[in-house]
C-alpha cells in the first residue's frame, strides 16, 4: 500500500492485491483506498487543508470549552514517543516511557 503525493488533507492510499508485488507480470491493478473502502468513491469534503482543519477545530474547542481534536496532551506524548528512540539509541536499549531523563536525548549524543 502507498499514499498518494497530492497535497491536501485527505490523502488516497492505494492497494495492489498481488503477493509477488510485480503488477507488470500478473496484471494486477492498483485500487484506490478511500475513507468508504477499498475501490469505493470518496463521499468525504476533502476542499479543507490540515491546517484550516486545525483551526476550525480549535476555534471549536475554545467556543464549547473542550480540548481540540489534537492538543497539547498529544503533542507531548508524540514528542515522547520521538525522543525515545533517540533515548534507546543512546542507553544502546530499550527504554521505558515516560523518560526519566528529560533533556534532549539528541544533544546528549557522543560524536
Amino acid at each position: 500500500m502507498c499514499s498518494s503525493s497530492s497535497p491536501g488533507y485527505l490523502k488516497t492510499a492505494w492497494l495492489l492485491k498481488d503477493p509477488a508485488w510485480s503488477p507488470g507480470r500478473s496484471g494486477a491493478k492498483w485500487l484506490p483506498i478511500s475513507s468508504n473502502g477499498v475501490g469505493k468513491a470518496e463521499t468525504r469534503d476533502t476542499k479543507h487543508g490540515s491546517n484550516h482543519a486545525a483551526v476550525l477545530d480549535l476555534i471549536e474547542a475554545i467556543e464549547k470549552d473542550r480540548q481540540p481534536v489534537s492538543g497539547v496532551y498529544d503533542a507531548r506524548a508524540a514528542t515522547e514517543m520521538i525522543a525515545s528512540v533517540f533515548e534507546s539509541h543512546r542507553q544502546g536499549g530499550p527504554v521505558a516511557v515516560p523518560l526519566k531523563n528529560r533533556r534532549n536525548p539528541l544533544t546528549l549524543l557522543k560524536s
